[in-house]
């Protein structure tokens, strides 16, 4: 073995299409390890209406090599069990071109647990897809946490959680498919993007799927840990997720923590507050709106939301879009806070490390693995999940008495290196 290693990074986005967590947290990996002297190549889903199906773009993000399979099926039937093949036959092609030595699988979701490699595989887990089919987040439909899921309750949940586009949004993605030789579909995605929330939501308003039998959501729990068990080592962020796939029959988990990649500006503060992250229920932005209401009837200081649209409709003065990675830093720069009101069992979020990068308090639920990342009283504040008058509580504590500076976090440098000890290790 060389000492140049070729990594295959296989993502279920990627930026700069895809932006939340984990797609972020795979690229600053992946210019990490190419800054370190190994040849990364991604293989990636995409989402892009007016695109074929199952087309690949190959593409690159600076000196990396990023080949995009789109798939624009919101979420599969649970018979599927996750399975595609024609998703296996880009994975096998791109495998045999690149003859990567070790396999690194960030998340498999728009993709196929049927992949399969010849090389190591290494799997991390940043949420609980692998057995729970409604995006991982482990909430019922009235958006309580899920302690015990079984085939049945997940069916009928998946149920109620699976996206199928409305008739509007199915004929707007045709439209998209005729205008393609015109009108390129990233334009497309450009002008959907600058539209109001409050435009979208009821173009993009989702049906239910119609309820699946247990053995289709038994067939695609096993599935996915047919997919997890090809993986020589399995990785999470924070104990909490390790235990509780491990809780779940997944086999052993080993805590790898995650670092930050912000460049962090000088602290200056006085700002607003801020949320960061997709506006989708699970995150709750409603619930930080709610709760800020509550503490200052007056809007000082104010509040501000940044972070892909999602499904949850807020005022549009508060909403300030999508920031790339210098926006991030310098809205944490500035802001009170960072604001989270997150109703699922968060892993190990990467903008909890960017906050404590820039010195930004935090305020978060007590959630997942959030307490392994901010230490109440010290990086921020910590409240019961899903509770307002907490949050509202906090929010005026860390306005009047904000909390020293928070703990530099780990750097995704120094991640980076002890992951390519790890893949070394694999190899030999």
């Amino acid at each position: 073995m060389s000492e140049r290693l070729r990594i295959l990074q296989v993502v279920h986005g990627y930026p700069p299409h895809e932006t939340a967590g984990v797609e972020q947290h795979t690229r600053a990996l992946a210019h990490n390890l190419t800054e370190a002297g190994h040849a990364v190549h991604i293989l990636t889903a995409t989402r892009a209406p007016g695109r074929p199906q199952y087309a690949c773009i190959d593409t690159t993000d600076g000196p990396i090599p990023v080949s995009r399979i789109v798939n624009n099926i919101p979420a599969r039937p649970l018979s599927d069990a996750e399975q595609d093949a024609a998703i296996d036959n880009h994975a096998r092609r791109i495998a045999a071109r690149f003859r990567p030595d070790v396999v690194h699988i960030q998340h498999a979701q728009f993709l196929s647990a049927s992949m399969r490699f010849d090389a190591p595989v290494v799997a991390t887990l940043h949420d609980a897809w692998a057995w729970c089919p409604a995006g991982g987040t482990e909430l019922l439909p009235d958006k309580t946490p899920c302690d015990a899921p079984n085939p049945r309750q997940c069916a009928a949940c998946y149920a109620a959680w699976r996206p199928v586009p409305s008739p509007t949004a199915r004929r707007l993605m045709r439209a998209a498919g005729r205008l393609a030789p015109l009108v390129p579909p990233e334009h497309l995605h450009r002008l959907w993007g600058r539209l109001p929330a409050r435009l979208r939501a009821p173009i993009a308003a989702e049906r239910s799927a119609p309820t699946e039998p247990p053995q289709a959501a038994a067939q695609r729990a096993a599935a996915m840990r047919q997919l997890l068990a090809t993986a020589t080592l399995r990785l999470a962020p924070s104990r909490h997720l390790a235990t509780r796939a491990e809780k779940m029959g997944i086999g052993p988990v080993e805590v790898h923590r995650n670092g930050a990649a912000l460049s962090p500006l000088p602290r200056q503060g006085g700002g607003p507050l801020v949320f960061l992250g997709t506006l989708a229920p699970h995150k709750g932005p409603e619930l930080v709106l709610r709760a800020w209401e509550a503490a200052f009837p007056n809007g000082k200081p104010g509040l501000r939301f940044y972070g892909p649209p999602g499904p949850s409709v807020l005022p549009r003065h508060l909403l300030g879009g999508v920031l790339d990675r210098d926006g991030v830093a310098q809205a944490l720069s500035t802001a009170r806070a960072l604001v989270m009101g997150s109703l699922w069992p968060e892993n190990a979020p990467l903008v909890l490390l960017e906050a404590r990068a820039a010195g930004c308090p935090v305020v978060a639920p007590r959630i997942g693995g959030i307490p392994e990342l901010v230490e109440d009283g010290r990086d921020g504040l910590l409240y019961p999940p899903g509770d307002t008058g907490a949050l509202a509580a906090c929010l005026r504590a860390v306005v009047s008495a904000p909390p020293g500076p928070p703990r530099p976090p780990p750097t995704a440098r120094a991640q980076a290196d002890a992951l390519i000890r790890r893949y070394r290790a694999l190899c030999r």
